[in-house]
């Protein structure tokens, strides 16, 4: 009996020592640090074809605002509304682009007035920005993510 009582009190104290030495290399600082991800920013911008060359970031940035507007505008411009009178105003398009690349618009977001005078632009808008052809999606340490973004849109008629 004493000699199980022995050999039990000498695993405790083996068993103690490993546990002192994990936490004193934990306090230490010696275990490998868990690096934070920053979800709310992507690594690389959604890439139209005309972009896919780009490298640098801000570059990259700037080919995807430049041909998300040209692509909505171009296509805007095509719409024929009649107004009583000249419209000058601008209004914000809320659109997500999925992992797969895939235009889909949450929201316009427009004045009251602007509504009233053209009562069906919210949803041409919301078909122009449906009907734009996928593209490359955002990514996030070279993973496909989900992307959302909000560009203005001025909307200007004439007579």
């Amino acid at each position: 009996m004493n000699k199980l009582i022995a050999i039990i009190l000498a695993l405790t104290l083996f068993s103690c020592e490993k546990i002192c030495s994990v936490t004193s290399a934990l306090c230490k600082g010696e275990s490998k640090k868990i690096e934070a991800i920053d979800f709310t920013q992507i690594d690389q911008f959604p890439q139209f074809k005309n972009c896919d060359a780009l490298l640098n970031f801000e570059e990259s940035k700037t080919c995807f605002e430049q041909s998300i507007h040209q692509e909505i505008s171009s296509r805007v411009q095509h719409l024929k509304f009649i107004s009583k009178e000249n419209i000058s105003d601008t209004l914000q398009i809320n659109f997500t682009i999925d992992k797969n690349g895939v235009f889909l618009c949450n929201k316009i977001i427009a004045k009251d007035s602007l509504k009233i005078k053209i009562p069906n632009l919210s949803i041409e808008i919301q078909k122009i920005i449906q009907s734009l052809p996928a593209i490359h999606p955002a990514q996030k340490r070279g993973i496909p993510v989900t992307s959302t973004y909000t560009i203005p849109l001025v909307i200007n008629t004439k007579q």
